[in-house]
């Protein structure tokens, strides 16, 4: 699916999130603030006091180990590989190993799954997570073992400074059923240790924020918010708070929309709101020949397992959690983690399916079931993939481009068309930046000039967009003597 062996990130999120990586492999929490940050202001990233991500670092703590490697994408592979394997062994933990593979089959195809899994988004981090948790939790209600009830604190705690609304909504339904066992099991103490445990694990959030904002109390978030979007944050209408900086034409463009969303996120459209984010995740999840699997969807949900059941309501208390934060209702990315529990519902209907119409066969009707749905993962993941290659065709082409330059070291300031997308987005900073060969900056037209005091010999290019043609810009260059 990443159609690469060494995969750009694509989406402005996704740049983030590698570029904290980067910082983060270093061993430092922060880059140095560039030069003149107007000139490299990016999406999703801070450029003072320090160069951050403005995201909660759990994420790209993990994937600063493949990074360290030069190998960025390993982490990402190497959770969905084991989401993979717990989907399966959760699945044939509590029904049978036929089902397992049905779940995993239809898993592994699933078009959202495709769309974000070969990407750098936190939310394959927080997905790990819940199935490791999901497990733990198991183990610990079989066994009643502390180390179990210590394993589901660290899930829950790293997924806290991954995503810490995705797991508050998980939380709290595991939270319900840990305190009733401790209660009857009068295991306080062992209650005691994991939430210390899990405490713990969230002190990195004020650390990181001191280390980055210069104040344990103003997370990344809270500062670029303040600083560029005070209106996107959580809660119904809209904050006219105006921001304390500017948004470059590109990042504006990038934001376009939020604004928009958070103006009609209203208490009174709620039904409306929750009415089409449903759509919009049915949409993606059952169209075209997966919309043959609805009726076993339905199937599935009579009569389902206690631990289904159970992993089904905390994938409603995530839904309901963003209830309070509006966005687009197609960025379903913020449902990833309950997809897997609807491949494990589908797969249990098909499983009833075939109990049903003929007993005597069922395996044999479940592996033709299962061979079925190999075929439709193989249409899906070539489907995905060639949309994948599609759109990182402009970034490859540029970065491509960059790699050719006749000249070794350059400042590239970067023309954009009105009409660019968001993934196409390219300025970057750096955790290496004072010896980084190529600078690639914001175009700012008469002060230019400023930037190139601190070039360092290197040679002012600029790259227009529309053409994706580099040339350098004569009017930058050191005037020669006659």
């Amino acid at each position: 699916m990443w159609a690469a062996i060494d995969p750009l990130p694509i989406v402005e999120d996704e740049v983030s999130y590698v570029l904290q990586s980067r910082i983060f492999a270093t061993g430092h929490w922060t880059a140095p603030s560039p030069p003149i940050p107007e000139f490299f202001q990016q999406a999703h990233v801070l450029t003072t006091p320090a160069v951050a991500s403005k995201y909660a670092p759990g994420h790209a703590l993990l994937m600063s180990v493949g990074t360290f490697f030069g190998a960025p994408a390993l982490v990402p592979l190497l959770l969905s590989g084991l989401t993979g394997a717990l989907l399966f062994a959760l699945a044939r933990r509590v029904c049978n190993e036929w089902i397992a593979l049905l779940a995993w089959l239809i898993w592994i195809s699933d078009p959202l799954n495709l769309r974000f899994r070969a990407a750098y988004y936190s939310e394959v981090t927080s997905d790990a997570m819940w199935f490791l948790a999901w497990w733990a939790l198991l183990e610990w209600r079989k066994t009643r073992e502390r180390r179990w009830l210590l394993a589901v604190a660290a899930a829950i705690g790293w997924g806290a400074i991954t995503r810490p609304l995705t797991m508050l909504a998980f939380a709290v339904p595991v939270g319900v059923v840990v305190i009733r066992d401790v209660a009857r099991w009068k295991k306080w103490a062992d209650l005691g240790f994991a939430t210390a445990l899990g405490t713990l694990m969230l002190c990195i959030i004020p650390l990181w924020s001191a280390k980055t904002t210069g104040s344990w109390r103003v997370t990344p978030l809270a500062l670029y918010a303040h600083d560029y979007l005070p209106f996107d944050k959580l809660g119904f209408g809209v904050d006219a708070t105006p921001p304390a900086k500017t948004l470059l034409p590109v990042d504006r463009f990038t934001y376009a929309g939020f604004y928009d969303e958070h103006v009609k996120h209203t208490v009174a459209r709620l039904p409306r709101t929750a009415l089409d984010r449903l759509s919009a995740i049915a949409t993606e999840e059952w169209s075209g020949p997966r919309l043959t699997l609805v009726p076993f969807v339905a199937l599935g949900l009579w009569g389902m397992a206690t631990e289904v059941g159970f992993a089904l309501v905390c994938s409603l208390a995530l839904f309901v959690f963003y209830l309070a934060y509006g966005h687009w209702s197609e960025w379903t990315l913020y449902y990833f983690e309950a997809m897997p529990v609807f491949a494990l519902v589908t797969a249990m209907g098909i499983w009833k399916a075939a109990t049903r119409v003929r007993a005597a066969n069922t395996v044999q009707l479940s592996s033709t079931a299962a061979a079925l749905l190999a075929l439709l993962a193989g249409y899906e993941l070539h489907d995905a993939r060639w949309k994948r290659q599609r759109m990182a065709a402009w970034d490859v082409g540029f970065y491509n481009l960059v790699d050719k330059l006749p000249v070794h070291a350059a400042v590239i300031f970067v023309h954009y068309e009105p009409r660019l997308g968001p993934h196409a987005n390219i300025v970057a900073n750096s955790p290496h930046l004072a010896t980084d060969p190529v600078w690639i900056v914001n175009d700012l037209g008469a002060r230019n000039a400023e930037l190139m005091q601190y070039a360092g010999g290197r040679i002012p290019l600029a790259l227009y967009e529309d053409a994706v043609r580099i040339e350098v810009d004569r009017t930058l260059l050191p005037a020669t003597p006659r």
